[in-house]
């Protein structure tokens, strides 16, 4: 990476008109790219992204002065799914993902699924709005309520097995998971921060606000 930056902003097109967050996530020291009409949101915020990818069924090929990677109508991956593989092509070890929770839930899964390709690779990945934040954890993570007031926790893929959760209203102990169950939903901080280890296999972790 010539451009030396470390960390990769990916802004997806799902129906999110939240700018003044995205102004305020967005900023020149994260290496930018646009996937399809996710460009619109970095116009719409004074940003010209690094690169644009996308295939243009429910946007024009932008008019801007920056590198422009025009994808096929049909294909096997979405948009999103093209920016997160060239940021990993790239070598970025952190990428967030903005605009990527909308209304057509098939689109929200599949933004999912690139957290577990970012792993897979050991990337950094997260998938960000203003109300949630979701990302993969395996081994252990700190998080506090500085952004986000409650937590959940899902077994991803996955069986997951010794799972601990120390600085909640509701803590657990070297505890079991299956992909079916739900009890490490809607938990919150009773101090700050929180620590989530696991032993073995995948979480998903969703940060959230009503």
């Amino acid at each position: 990476m010539g451009n030396k930056k470390v960390k990769c902003s990916i802004v997806s097109g799902a129906p999110d008109n939240d700018f003044d967050f995205l102004k305020k996530k967005l900023n020149d020291e994260a290496y930018i790219i646009a996937a399809d009409s996710g460009y619109l949101k970095c116009i719409e915020v004074n940003i010209i992204p690094d690169l644009i990818i996308g295939d243009f069924d429910s946007s024009p090929i932008p008019d801007v002065d920056t590198e422009i990677m025009k994808l096929p109508a049909e294909k096997d991956f979405t948009d999103t799914f093209y920016c997160v593989k060239n940021a990993v092509e790239l070598g970025f070890k952190e990428i967030e993902i903005f605009c990527a929770i909308g209304n057509r839930a098939d689109h929200n899964y599949s933004n999912m699924l690139c957290l577990d390709y970012c792993r897979k690779n050991n990337v950094k990945c997260s998938i960000i709005n203003r109300q949630n934040k979701l990302q993969l954890v395996q081994n252990e993570i700190i998080i506090d309520d500085s952004e986000y007031r409650y937590f959940s926790l899902f077994a991803f893929l996955g069986d997951v097995s010794g799972l601990s959760i120390k600085g909640a209203y509701y803590e657990l102990d070297n505890t079991d998971m299956k992909p079916c169950e739900q009890y490490a939903q809607s938990n919150c901080f009773k101090g700050c921060p929180a620590a989530i280890s696991v032993r073995k296999g995948t979480i998903l972790l969703i940060q959230s606000n009503d």
